[in-house]
């Protein structure tokens, strides 16, 4: 289902919208969150640091998620270390210039 960015009505775009993220969470794996948590904590018991890494919009979330699992487990016993590479612009500018930007 895609979105049609065409609707005139703001309510009927509204209600399109939340039925596309209602199909688009409805497909979501917790399975796969389940692995994917099990996969940080043996990271964080390893003493590793987790990298994320977004784009555009996304470039946002991955920033704000390391911030959630950083700063957010401070308090306890072994806080997870993450990094967002887009909080960078040395780094991806040096890498799009050695490269490329595609």
């Amino acid at each position: 289902m895609e979105i049609d960015k065409k609707i005139d009505s703001k309510e009927i775009y509204a209600e399109s919208y939340i039925r596309y993220l209602t199909e688009v969470l409805g497909k979501i794996s917790t399975k796969e969150i389940s692995d994917f948590i099990d996969t940080m904590i043996a990271a964080r018991s390893r003493g590793s640091s987790i990298y994320f890494i977004g784009n555009g919009g996304s470039a946002a979330t991955a920033s704000h998620f390391v911030n959630d699992i950083s700063i957010g487990t401070k308090s306890t016993n072994v806080p997870f270390r993450a990094i967002s590479l887009c909080d960078n612009q040395a780094v991806i500018t040096a890498i799009a210039n050695d490269y490329g930007y595609e």
